[in-house]
C-alpha cells in the first residue's frame, strides 16, 4: 500500500469513527429528550377515582404508599425476535413510565449478532408514539412516528400497567370499564382515537392484559392484530406488587407468535 493510500484509507476511518460517534450521541442525546419529558411532580394519593372494585382492591395492595409519584424505573433482561421463526435475540432494557400522565420510554440494548448489538428506544410521551432502532447504536435501521404509532404505543403504556400500579388510582387520564368480575377494560385518548386494552386478575393478581387491534408492523405498515400479554411470579419490592416475569405475543393468521419474554431485575419509585 502507498503512502497516499495508507492516508486515504487512515482519513476514511477516521471520518468514518467520527460520524459513529456524532450519531451514537444524538441517539442518547434524543433518549435523555424523551425522559425530560416524563412525569410530573409527585403529590398526595387523591381521592379514589371510579375505579372497578377488582382495581381497586389490587390497587390497595400492589401500590400502598401515601404519595403518587411521578414516575417508576425498571430494569430488564430477556429475549425478543422479529418474527415467526426467527431466533431468540437477548436483551437488556430500562424501562421509565410516568404515574400521573400516560407516558413512558423503554430503552434497550438488543444483541444481533456476537459482537454487534442494536439500541432501541420506544416511547410515548407527550402524547407521541416514537420508536427507533441504531445499529452498534449509530446507524439507524427503523423508525416509526405519526398518529398509528401514537395509538400503539398508548396501547403499550395500558397493557403494561401492572408495573406501575400508583397510576391504577393516580393517572386521570384513564377511564375504566367493567367486563366481568375479575376483568376490566381501560382505555385512553391518542391523536388517533381511543386505545382499549382489557385487563384480567387472577388471585388479586394482575395476570393479563388482552386487546382486539393493537398495531402490528408488517410490511412497512402498521395493522391491527390481536395482542395478548401475561404476568407471572408476583413480587413485593418495597412494599410494590409487581411481575417479575413476562410474555407478549402477537395472534397472528397462523396462529399465537411469542415475540417478547422478559423479567423485572430491579424497580424503584422515583
Amino acid at each position: 500500500m502507498t503512502g497516499a493510500a495508507l492516508g486515504f484509507v487512515l482519513l476514511a476511518l477516521t471520518l468514518g469513527g467520527a460520524a459513529h460517534a456524532w450519531a451514537a450521541s444524538a441517539f442518547r442525546a434524543r433518549t435523555r429528550s424523551l425522559v425530560a419529558g416524563l412525569g410530573a411532580a409527585s403529590v398526595a394519593r387523591p381521592l379514589l377515582r371510579e375505579a372497578p372494585p377488582v382495581v381497586r382492591s389490587y390497587a390497595r395492595r400492589a401500590a400502598p404508599i401515601a404519595v403518587v409519584p411521578a414516575k417508576v424505573r425498571l430494569n430488564q433482561q430477556g429475549a425478543m425476535r422479529a418474527r415467526p421463526g426467527a431466533p431468540w435475540r437477548p436483551f437488556t432494557a430500562e424501562q421509565i413510565m410516568s404515574v400521573r400522565e400516560v407516558g413512558f420510554v423503554w430503552c434497550a440494548t438488543v444483541g444481533v449478532a456476537p459482537l454487534v448489538t442494536a439500541r432501541v428506544a420506544d416511547a410515548y410521551v407527550r402524547g407521541q408514539g416514537f420508536l427507533e432502532v441504531r445499529l452498534l447504536g449509530s446507524l439507524r435501521v427503523g423508525h416509526a412516528e405519526g398518529p398509528e404509532m401514537d395509538r400503539a404505543e398508548l396501547m403499550r403504556y395500558l397493557a403494561e400497567l401492572a408495573w406501575v400500579p400508583e397510576a391504577l388510582l393516580g393517572n386521570p387520564e384513564l377511564r375504566w370499564r367493567d367486563i366481568d368480575a375479575t376483568t376490566v377494560e381501560v382505555s385512553a385518548e391518542s391523536a388517533s382515537g381511543p386505545a382499549r386494552v382489557r385487563l384480567g386478575f387472577e388471585n388479586n393478581r394482575l395476570a393479563r392484559a388482552e386487546a382486539d387491534d393493537r398495531p402490528h408492523e408488517e410490511g412497512g405498515r402498521l395493522i391491527p392484530r390481536p395482542w395478548v400479554g401475561r404476568f407471572f411470579e408476583h413480587v413485593d419490592i418495597d412494599g410494590h406488587l409487581v411481575p417479575r416475569r413476562a410474555e407478549a405475543s402477537w395472534v397472528l393468521e397462523d396462529g399465537p407468535f411469542a415475540y417478547w419474554r422478559g423479567e423485572v431485575t430491579t424497580f424503584e419509585v422515583v
